[in-house]
């Protein structure tokens, strides 16, 4: 079961005194199914956070729709069991971490006998335990980013949709957050989350929707999007004798120095049966260091062209 469609959402706003129409989505469709890591990519401007507000019933589409947990968005009882957290965390400045997180509990009908043991879970999880005396004013961006995510797994939510989670996260609260994500998911939980840091997506993510200038332009599993980057396998041997070095040239290897100076890559074309090049490897006296495929980095493939971008390649239903 899909437990968030998208179907054909369009929003356009009204700005200016003129009323100028500006489209911020336009015609998006994609589903997620359940008990799966999915990463909402785009950069900066291409509609993640409106299509998010959209799917939680924040913002109304122009058109189109979406159905949450099986009922319309804007129905309130479609969010029951579903976690939303913005990119920018608005607290009461003057409360504590600990009556951030027990006021966030009540909002949500946490019983009031179980308020304790949901604070000490989430600060746990985030790495905010012993802080809960410190006040919101004096925490940095990044531990208002941790208690903002704490505040988001209060009541054991079944989907979890993050809004740039991990946006101004220093690397150690970006390992962190990757770590929780992972353990989420492997408890059956269903992550949807933005980010314009393709790194993460590699890290954490099964699944990936690509967003830019308001469109889809690719939605299926990281696997697939990374297979339309394919460069082929590269072999890394200590050296490789001349004729045959030539040998494999002319049949559309590449051959050059291992990246780290230690020997000599060998780049197989992805057309071609990488098991036969070890064997002809092995029968010449020359064994394999390392063996890997080799793909166009994600950047490269969403947003710099050069043959292997997704250029609007759709695959439906995650």
């Amino acid at each position: 079961m899909n437990i968030l469609s998208v179907n054909g959402i369009t929003k356009v706003y009204r700005r200016g005194f003129r009323a100028v129409r500006v489209t911020a989505v336009e015609g998006v469709s994609f589903a997620l199914a359940e008990n799966r890591i999915t990463g909402f990519v785009g950069p900066n401007g291409a509609g993640k956070t409106t299509t998010i507000k959209m799917a939680m019933g924040l913002v109304r589409p122009t058109s189109g729709g979406v159905t949450l947990m099986g009922a319309a968005a804007e129905v309130p009882a479609s969010r029951a069991g579903v976690s939303y957290v913005s990119e920018q965390p608005y607290f009461y400045k003057h409360l504590t971490v600990g009556e951030t997180v027990d006021f966030s509990a009540r909002l949500i009908g946490v019983k009031q006998a179980s308020v304790s043991a949901e604070r000490k879970r989430v600060l746990g999880a985030v790495e905010l335990t012993g802080r809960e005396g410190s006040k919101v004013r004096s925490l940095s961006k990044g531990l208002q980013q941790r208690l903002n995510m704490a505040c988001g797994l209060l009541g054991d939510p079944k989907l979890l949709i993050f809004d740039e989670p991990m946006s101004g996260l220093d690397p150690p609260s970006r390992r962190l957050f990757r770590g929780l994500f992972k353990k989420l998911g492997d408890e059956g939980r269903t992550i949807f989350f933005s980010t314009h840091v393709l790194e993460d997506i590699e890290a954490v993510c099964r699944d990936v929707v690509v967003l830019d200038g308001g469109k889809l332009r690719f939605t299926g599993s990281v696997s697939s999007l990374l297979s339309k980057g394919a460069l082929g396998t590269e072999f890394v041997v200590p050296s490789l004798p001349d004729k045959l070095a030539e040998e494999l040239r002319a049949e559309g290897g590449e051959v050059a120095q291992a990246p780290d100076g230690g020997g000599v890559a060998l780049l197989i074309p992805p057309q071609k049966d990488a098991t036969e090049y070890q064997r002809k490897l092995y029968e010449n006296g020359v064994f394999c260091v390392s063996i890997r495929k080799r793909t166009m980095p994600l950047e490269s493939l969403l947003y710099g062209g050069g043959g292997g971008g997704a250029g609007g390649a759709k695959e439906g239903a995650l």
